[in-house]
């Protein structure tokens, strides 16, 4: 299975995956973040740094849900629809589920996220000024996703997460 999760910049995404991560071990998160820090020395977050990644966290989804692996992906607004179904795909072609989650809150929740975070997220180009980008670009989706509230507790979200993809799974 491969979960992918969404939403504009500060939503809480790799909250949420952290905590789906501690129940269900046996997911291994690819996250865009991570892997640009670890192989592009002095990230210059340009479009084209960032669709090299991207195509990087594909391919490596690819290759782990071919090997049984359940992938979850993280570290990505993912405001492409194209990308998410490429994503998804991947899946798919591979006989595997491919589960959608949407993050969503206020955008004074994310912003007040964004700025507490600064300098401290390994997006270099987390700001507001990339929220706003992100946003306007920001596409809906013709797949089913679920989306979760994000604002308070986190607690209730991961909650109907996990209830989805055991639904999804059963």
């Amino acid at each position: 299975m491969i979960v992918i999760f969404r939403g504009l910049p500060g939503t809480g995404k790799s909250h949420l995956v952290r905590g789906l991560v501690a129940q269900k071990p046996g997911f291994l998160v690819l996250s865009r973040d991570s892997l640009r820090v670890s192989i592009v020395p002095a990230p210059t977050f340009a479009p084209d740094e960032k669709s090299l990644i991207d195509d990087l966290v594909v391919r490596m989804a690819g290759f782990l849900l071919e090997r049984g692996r359940d992938v979850v992906i993280d570290g990505m607004a993912l405001s492409s629809a194209a990308r998410v179904e490429q994503l998804a795909r991947e899946a798919e072609t591979r006989g595997a589920a491919a589960r959608v989650i949407e993050c969503v809150c206020a955008e004074s929740t994310a912003l007040a996220r964004i700025g507490r975070d600064t300098g401290a997220h390994p997006a270099g180009d987390r700001g507001e000024r990339l929220y706003f980008d992100v946003k306007a670009r920001f596409e809906p989706l013709a797949r089913a996703c679920l989306t979760v509230q994000t604002d308070g507790d986190a607690g209730p979200a991961l909650a109907r997460i996990l209830a989805y993809l055991a639904e999804e799974a059963g």
